[in-house]
């Protein structure tokens, strides 16, 4: 028989050529857990991550020189799924949904000191959704949030210690399925996409007037995350397919560079920017597998 483990770890890939391109990455994490990279510090010296070492899924922050990881959310009642930094690098902000979610279950999103302490609400995210933050000297950070007949996307400003802010944009959704965001690090452009299309779809929405415009990346589908390039001028998107999990960096025109390419791997290829432009953080699948005998049955 096949006896066989998998864990998401993360890797450190160094990034030339004015970030599209990728060199070998490294392993930056050594455990038997899963763990998804989901930001930096503000300095750039270390990682923020989920995991599920803690046996919920908790937050971690590891530094890029360092053997372990420092623990800030952790234990078994943690439920910890998505997480950013604010835009002042001063605070983690993470949603943490319960365990049985349905539509209409408010989402608790939270906010912790980057040095860790206790967690504290900031607001409640209203049906499936996601959210987002800009990167200093910019201060934005949005939500963006299903309404309760689930036709409309609505993208609403916020800050971290204040809580709801003014709606930016009301977007009409496909009930096809579910779209997800990420705004860029000015704070002046959101994209939004939807996941499992044969073809890859991106819509540009500008924050502070002008027209919406769309990036199509022809020859790969099921667009799976997407996270904006520091400089804002483009993005590294994960394109699942049977074959292969794939990395890429698309420009603003929608030309693709392929970056890294996992065959036989359907993990979510989450690739996260350090601040200076210099790294990608990167979930990698480490996969184990032994051949085993049973006799006497």
């Amino acid at each position: 028989m096949l006896k066989g483990t998998d864990q998401g770890q993360v890797y450190l890939g160094e990034l030339a050529a004015g970030g599209m391109r990728l060199n070998p990455p490294r392993r930056l994490t050594n455990d038997e857990a899963f763990d998804y990279p989901s930001a930096w510090t503000a300095d750039g010296k270390a990682v923020l991550f989920m995991s599920d070492r803690g046996g919920g899924w908790g937050i971690f922050k590891q530094g890029i020189g360092q053997d372990t990881a420092e623990p800030l959310v952790t234990g078994p009642q943690h439920n910890v799924s998505r997480l950013r930094l604010s835009p002042d690098g001063a605070w983690i902000l993470y949603t943490e949904p319960p365990k049985v979610v349905h539509p209409s279950t408010p989402v608790p999103l939270m906010r912790i000191p980057v040095g860790g302490g206790v967690a504290q609400l900031v607001l409640e995210m209203q049906g499936s959704g996601s959210f987002d933050c800009s990167r200093a000297p910019a201060s934005l950070c949005v939500v963006l949030e299903t309404s309760q007949d689930r036709k409309l996307y609505t993208l609403t400003a916020f800050d971290p210690l204040k809580g709801r802010g003014k709606v930016l944009k009301t977007i009409e959704r496909d009930l096809s399925g579910d779209y997800y965001g990420s705004l860029s690090p000015d704070g002046s452009t959101f994209a939004i996409w939807k996941g499992d299309e044969p073809e890859i779809h991106i819509r540009l929405l500008p924050l502070s007037g002008g027209s919406t415009s769309e990036i199509t990346v022809r020859g790969w589908p099921n667009l799976r995350n997407l996270v904006w390039s520091t400089d804002g001028k483009g993005l590294y998107a994960s394109s699942v397919s049977p074959q292969a999990t794939t990395l890429l960096y698309v420009n603003l025109k929608g030309n693709t560079r392929l970056l890294q390419q996992e065959k036989g791997i359907k993990g979510p290829a989450l690739a996260i920017p350090s601040p200076d432009g210099r790294y990608l953080a990167i979930c990698e699948f480490v996969v184990n597998e032994n051949v085993w005998m049973l006799e006497g049955f």
